[in-house]
């Protein structure tokens, strides 16, 4: 039988809720500032692959989760590290914050989160930000991305976070600090 897919369902909560919430996720599974992304897809029952889901897209940067503990990101093969781990973080931001939505809603049904977002849906829509902003604090929590913009700006933020230039950037204006 194929399976059903559904949208990622988004939360409504506020955006430091996510990021708090994200902070604690990091916390809880011990990530460090620029730690492997890899290793925690990993151990939390995920799998990374580089390539198309195979299912009607040619899309890259997307999640399939069967189960929070069952599921596959899928990455370009066309972006450079630091675009793949604020992909990894996002797709994880989907996983916690809107896959157990869609299970109460859609039971048994699988959660698909692609690159493509109808701008008609304002719920997938939210979905995409509330994934961008658990994302960014996941990689980059507060008091850690502050403490080194202070010691070094937007280039001791990408270092020290293992992220893209724009990454640090926009999170650096998102708390303040530009």
């Amino acid at each position: 039988m194929k399976p059903v897919y559904q949208h990622p369902i988004g939360t409504g909560l506020p955006k430091h809720v996510i990021e708090h919430f994200a902070e604690d996720v990091a916390k809880q599974v011990g990530l460090q500032p620029g730690g492997s992304l890899e290793e925690l897809v990993s151990n939390t029952g995920g799998k990374l692959i580089y390539g198309s889901t195979g299912i009607e897209d040619q899309q890259s940067g997307s999640i399939i989760a069967r189960a929070l503990n069952d599921y596959t990101i899928y990455l370009s093969r066309n972006t450079s590290r630091q675009r793949d781990r604020f992909t990894i973080a996002h797709e994880l931001g989907h996983l916690v914050l809107h896959f157990p939505k869609v299970q109460s809603a859609h039971p048994g049904a699988f959660m698909r989160a692609t690159r493509w977002v109808d701008e008609a849906d304002e719920n997938q829509k939210r979905a995409e930000w509330e994934a961008n902003w658990f994302a960014a604090a996941l990689l980059m929590p507060k008091a850690e991305v502050t403490a080194a913009y202070e010691g070094g700006g937007l280039a001791e933020i990408q270092s020290q976070f293992d992220v893209s230039a724009a990454a640090a950037e926009i999170r650096a204006k998102s708390l303040g600090l530009q």
